[in-house]
């Protein structure tokens, strides 16, 4: 097809991709300004985008109050009784939300086993019951998988190969319920016979009356819908912020509650005592979440967080390079820095052996371990990647770009990309290279530090950034500190989503003081999936003040225009826009 004819057969044949209804896909009106505020001024444009989160307390407190929500806690603790199997199950931001969950329940079990030995066999059982997958498998952490949400008939063969039945429990996180895959999943985990959750995160009402495919998800009466709507996103359709935080706010409270259920109704006074951390009830998670919102937004924690978005601004403007160092929370840091190549079209992760690839701005790597064992710390399972055949693609009705040229999925591409503690000269390839160590809860261990140190020279210089709760003294001259006074809980959840909520923050506060926001769309976004090319459809018509249908014309006109090594030149909407007039660098009026 011609350009004309891709974007007429998207505006007749992809209605169900035509998401200007829903919540989430629109312009939130407390971040309107962000780009014009956050130029002027950095710790007004990080609180702007913290004002965001502003309504998932009441959100999360409200959902923990529904029978649904309770049957859903109850439902976790039958899991560990019966010895049945806890599956979270979606795709890209949400999808590594799931593996997250997974593996800090798999952390926690195995945590017990050197302080009440005795129970060893109990406790690893337990932490083989929780299981994860998000569409694409395991390679979609580290590098988005094209298409394949589009695709009902993927989410349920993940399923089949998860082989869960009656007695299980599956766990759909969703936004909207566009991305077939995961409508896929829960449709088949209905079939199958499992008890099947679904938790969303915009008004049923627009969901069941615009998207068909989400519609009969909400058919199906044995399916429990437990509803997470927290408005619009900071940065329009970014759903890696808000909605991916009140899913883990959600489903982390319930994992907590129903396994500390569970040990208090197996294990002695004693033992209870020796573990040393419990759980809260589940409205004082809500209560948590304002607590931390509140430090990260005022005094020396905003600070920090200011200080930490002026330094990678300063790295990124320069053509440097950031190489963030933990081993605690490489799974948190790896969720984000994956997260930043389809949002502001930036060069994915490439591999080790990749040497004529474009280097990525940001990467993690574990100090403690050599590539192969960090991945098993990463995922504390099995990797698990989708080991499909043409047939396979054939039977499951893939397009014929799937079936002519796979997508490199199966699980032995994950360890192609090294985030171990070897050596990896791409790392510091061009300055300046920083290296960023990350100390966070007092994570930052001698053999961390040893680690930091002994590599530095390599590069141009780095930080430490300390953050949650600071232990006493200095780990280094340059340091950047973030205190926020954060409750351990059993999978210290709380933790995960300072984490994250910083993370994201840093990586959109950056990106938008270099211009890769404009108010507050993402005019960088990379069309990964139909849903994408929707919304670089509508960002254009909203900017440029013209049809949907015009803008949809003019998006493909520059999508088509151009050689396909030259994708992250810069965005299609960027290029677009250009084309009409518009100035992406000018403030908003």
């Amino acid at each position: 097809m011609n350009y004309k004819e891709a974007s007429k057969n998207f505006i007749e044949n992809e209605k169900q991709f035509h998401l200007g209804v829903i919540p989430t896909e629109q312009s939130n009106p407390r971040t309107k300004n962000l780009s014009a505020t956050i130029a002027k001024d950095t710790a007004a444009g990080v609180k702007m985008i913290l004002s965001a989160d502003t309504d998932i307390p009441s959100v999360a407190s409200k959902a923990f109050e529904t029978p649904e929500f309770k049957r859903f806690v109850d439902d976790i603790k039958r899991v560990i009784d019966e010895r049945k199997t806890l599956l979270f199950s979606s795709v890209g931001a949400s999808g590594r939300m799931a593996i997250t969950i997974d593996a800090a329940w798999r952390q926690f079990w195995t945590s017990l086993i050197h302080k009440l030995p005795n129970r060893a066999q109990t406790f690893l059982d337990i932490s083989n019951l929780s299981n994860s997958f998000t569409t694409g498998g395991d390679r979609a952490l580290v590098r988005s998988v094209e298409n394949f949400e589009d695709y009902m008939s993927f989410g349920r063969q993940q399923i089949i190969d998860a082989n869960v039945g009656p007695g299980d429990v599956v766990v759909g996180l969703s936004e909207c319920g566009l991305s077939a895959s995961i409508n896929g999943s829960v449709l088949e985990a209905d079939d199958r016979g499992c008890t099947t959750y679904y938790l969303y995160c915009n008004p049923k009402e627009i969901l069941v009356k615009h998207l068909d495919r989400t519609r009969v998800v909400f058919e199906r009466e044995n399916i429990i819908k437990i509803s997470l709507y927290v408005g619009n996103m900071a940065v329009s359709g970014s759903t890696r912020m808000q909605v991916t935080t009140v899913e883990l706010l959600a489903a982390g409270a319930a994992v907590e509650v129903a396994c500390y259920q569970w040990l208090k109704e197996n294990l002695t006074s004693e033992e209870l005592e020796a573990i040393g951390v419990g759980a809260f009830e589940l409205q004082d998670y809500a209560q948590e979440f304002q607590k931390l919102l509140d430090q990260l937004s005022t005094g020396e924690a905003l600070v920090g967080l200011t200080q930490a978005v002026e330094y990678e601004t300063a790295t990124y403007n320069a053509n440097g390079l950031i190489t963030y160092l933990t081993h605690d929370y490489l799974l948190d840091i790896l969720t984000d820095t994956t997260e930043r190549q389809p949002t502001f079209t930036l060069p994915p992760f490439r591999k080790f052996n990749d040497k004529e690839g474009l280097i990525s701005w940001a990467y993690v790597k574990d100090p403690l371990y050599p590539n192969t064992v960090a991945w098993q710390h990463v995922f504390r399972r099995p990797i698990k990647g989708l080991d499909w055949t043409v047939e396979d693609y054939k039977r499951l009705n893939a397009s014929k770009d799937i079936i002519n040229n796979p997508p490199k999925v199966a699980s032995s591409e994950v360890e192609e990309y090294y985030i171990g503690n070897e050596d990896d000269p791409s790392r510091y390839s061009r300055k300046p290279a920083r290296l960023v160590c990350l100390d966070i809860n007092g994570s930052a261990t001698p053999e961390v530090m040893k680690w930091y140190y002994t590599n530095l020279p390599k590069f141009s210089g780095g930080v430490v950034i300390r953050m949650g709760n600071i232990p006493e003294g200095k780990l280094a001259d340059n340091e950047i500190r973030i205190p926020v006074k954060l409750p351990r809980t059993l999978t210290d959840v709380m933790t995960h989503i300072m984490v994250k909520l910083a993370f994201n923050l840093l990586s959109t506060a950056t990106m938008a003081k270099m211009g890769r926001v404009w108010g507050n769309w993402m005019i960088q976004v990379l069309p990964t999936n139909k849903k994408l090319i929707d919304r670089s459809t509508r960002i254009i018509a909203s900017i440029a003040n013209i049809s949907y249908e015009q803008a949809n014309e003019e998006f493909f006109k520059s999508y088509y225009g151009r050689d396909p090594k030259e994708e992250y030149r810069e965005s299609y909407v960027v290029e677009t826009l250009r084309r009409l007039g518009f100035d992406p660098n000018k403030d908003v009026e």
